[in-house]
């Protein structure tokens, strides 16, 4: 079983009394393992391939004698040498076991590319939930440039020129530059909260990112919003897409929590709409109003839990573009995009004199930051209400 090995759990944990052993496999190392025997031992292992492909096995150390971050750092020396040698340590080939010589570790420090793939990739995969973006980047960006090099011997002014090329150079979105920077930086400080030998500083830490103007503000009006929705309804590509639009109007909702909202989500009884894992990984409740209520009702039942499923796959749609775009450029909207739809419910309310901070809760916002956009809406609104003193010695 699949298991965060901490210390604390090294030393708690007891072989179950029917079973002579068990193994623990580490969550953060991809082949570290720990053996818990019934006679009390306990022992590390690690589990791999060799360059031949076949499987290896390795003792660590013990337990009780080594601690836990020694011993991820001697697994990540062993997987290295083992997967870059063509000599076999432990073959395990079912009831058989040949052994024979491994070359001994050379003393350089992990390079990204094996680092990458022993520690990062699992790391990111167990703690971040849109993962997807992190393997884009070291894929397309990191590992052509530094899989082989040592992590040790890539220096701030060769991550500074990376940075920089990326925009000078190649013309991408500096979003993009910064994003590698920011993912550098997280795998050199997991490096080093490992104690990977020969990694003691981050060198990506202390570059300065682009500066981003990337907040667009786009909110449509209520006249905006009546000929969008007609357009809508003349729009037959998306049969669900005259349902889909009013429902991120009314929620401030994301397009991926509507396209994904089960029934069972609904609560008619206390009216609200819970929204299990949002984009920060917790969910949200959010109230029905009586407007979201007879759209709900309206919304055509069929046999599936979702709301709105594609008639093809009965999933919710990966992608319902085509006939937003349609609906949009009909109607003479090209420049909305769907998620100004959020931020035109954001900013109905604010006009409305709510609070950021009710703007953020229905939002679902981890922070105030993101919030903050909308601030100066609510100022406006306070000057509108300040010049009616102007009656007064107008």
């Amino acid at each position: 079983m699949k298991q965060h090995i901490t210390q604390a759990f090294v030393k708690r944990i007891e072989c179950d009394n029917q079973k002579s052993k068990q193994e623990y496999y580490d969550s953060e190392i991809t082949g570290f393992i720990l053996e818990v025997r019934s006679s009390g031992a306990k022992t590390y292992y690690l589990r791999t391939k060799g360059a031949d492909g076949k499987r290896v096995a390795k003792k660590v150390g013990d337990a009780k004698v080594m601690d836990i971050k020694s011993a991820r750092v001697k697994a990540i020396k062993l997987k290295r040498a083992i997967e870059e040698s063509t000599d076999t340590m432990v073959i395990l080939d079912g009831k058989n076991k040949k052994n024979t010589t491994l070359n001994n570790a050379d003393d350089s420090c992990i390079t990204l590319g094996a680092f990458y793939e022993d520690c990062y990739l699992p790391h990111v995969k167990k703690h971040i939930k849109s993962y997807e973006t992190n393997i884009s980047i070291f894929k397309n960006h990191l590992l052509p440039v530094y899989k082989n090099t040592p992590m040790d011997e890539i220096s701030k002014a060769s991550i500074m020129k990376l940075h920089s090329d990326m925009v000078v150079k190649k013309k991408l979105a500096p979003a993009t530059a910064n994003k590698v920077l920011i993912f550098l930086s997280s795998a050199f400080n997991i490096a080093i909260d490992l104690e990977i030998d020969g990694i003691s500083e981050n060198p990506a830490k202390s570059i300065k990112e682009y500066k981003l103007n990337n907040a667009k503000e786009r909110y449509i009006t209520k006249a905006e919003a009546s000929r969008l929705l007609e357009a809508i309804n003349d729009t037959e590509q998306n049969i669900h897409l005259k349902y889909i639009v009013p429902m991120l109007i009314l929620t401030g909702a994301r397009r991926g929590e509507v396209l994904k909202a089960k029934h069972e989500d609904f609560n008619l009884n206390q009216l609200t709409w819970t929204i299990p894992t949002t984009k920060n990984g917790k969910k949200r409740i959010l109230p029905i109003t009586p407007q979201l209520l007879e759209l709900y009702k309206s919304i055509p039942k069929e046999n599936t839990p979702y709301l709105f499923a594609s008639p093809k796959t009965s999933k919710p749609y990966v992608t319902i573009y085509t006939s937003w775009n349609s609906a949009r450029t009909k109607a003479g909207l090209q420049d909305v995009r769907m998620h100004d739809l959020r931020h035109s419910f954001a900013s109905a309310l604010v006009n409305s004199g709510r609070s950021l901070y009710e703007v953020q809760t229905l939002l679902g916002h981890s922070t105030s930051t993101m919030t903050q956009r909308y601030a100066h809406l609510s100022n406006e609104s306070l000057m509108s209400a300040a010049s009616c003193a102007g009656s007064l010695v107008g």
